[in-house]
């Protein structure tokens, strides 16, 4: 739970070393067989997320930009809208001054609801976006983490007073699943399920005009389907079209039309030809019962 500066600046302090020794993970991760010439591994989890059977996935490939132009777009609200095409509604909760490093005492930090200057060499924000889905919305409720001098950028799910309720896979709080949600710019009371989600990315220099990506991503839907199915999507249709979506911005396309999860979910079908939908193991998924995004 984080509600205030200490709590965010020791939960950012885990997020950077956690992302850092995942980036450089010698364990035994899988390639997955991907028509890109980025590398695209999986591993399953361990701890409170095990359970999903969901696994983590990280891809490492070459962005045509330099290091710090890809890194500052990336971290403004079109890099963060190519990171995650799906993503609506996106609202800052808090901000919070990062305590627990020196070298940032004396960064003035905004208030809530309003961005980091551009200046400022961090940014950390408890932020919460929704994902357009079948039946009921999906909200994810994260701490975001933007070190600068090290190029590197988290999201991980959160706690958060601001945002009351959590998911499935923790029992501090209740499930936050029944109560409607009302944004304040799009007041369309919607019933809302509290996702999970992870990302995290490091942005090294190769030369003056190109850079190497490495990135981590995890989510789960909280929904009724197979672990197997989350697998493919995540590894074939999800962490993939971020890398082109990068290149193709930093190749001077600035806009992007919202993707839509439906559609992207079963390219799984065009993507590897043998298999077959499985409406039966999913049958009481809001994602089979739904059909459509809400």
């Amino acid at each position: 739970m984080v509600t205030d500066n200490l709590s965010a600046s020791l939960l950012a302090d885990r997020c950077m070393a956690e992302a850092k020794r995942l980036f450089d993970s010698k364990a035994n991760w899988k390639k997955v067989d991907i028509d890109s010439d980025i590398t695209v591994e999986t591993i399953p989890l361990n701890g409170a997320y095990e359970k999903s059977g969901v696994h983590l996935v990280r891809g490492v490939g070459v962005i045509p930009a330099s290091a710090d132009d890809f890194f500052k777009f990336q971290i403004s609200r079109e890099g963060f809208q190519s990171i995650d095409e799906y993503l609506v509604n996106h609202r800052n909760c808090d901000n919070f001054k990062w305590i627990t490093r020196p070298e940032f005492d004396n960064v003035a930090v905004p208030k809530a609801g309003e961005p980091f200057p551009d200046g400022s060499p961090y940014q950390l924000m408890m932020n919460r976006v929704e994902w357009k889905y079948p039946i009921k919305r999906r909200e994810f409720v994260a701490l975001d983490v933007v070190h600068n001098e090290e190029r590197i950028l988290i999201s991980k799910s959160s706690l958060s007073p601001f945002r009351p309720g959590g998911s499935r896979y923790q029992n501090l709080v209740p499930l936050d699943e029944n109560t409607p949600y009302v944004d304040p710019v799009d007041p369309v009371k919607r019933p809302l399920i509290r996702a999970v989600q992870y990302y995290a990315s490091r942005v090294t220099p190769i030369d003056d005009k190109s850079c190497l990506l490495n990135m981590v991503t995890w989510g789960e839907m909280c929904d009724s389907y197979s672990a197997w199915w989350v697998n493919l999507f995540n590894a074939h249709v999800f962490i993939t079209p971020k890398f082109d979506r990068f290149r193709r911005v930093m190749g001077g396309e600035r806009v992007f039309e919202e993707s839509k999860i439906m559609d992207n979910a079963w390219r799984l079908l065009k993507i590897i030809p043998t298999l077959k939908p499985d409406a039966v193991a999913a049958a009481n998924s809001d994602f089979v019962v739904g059909k459509k995004v809400v």
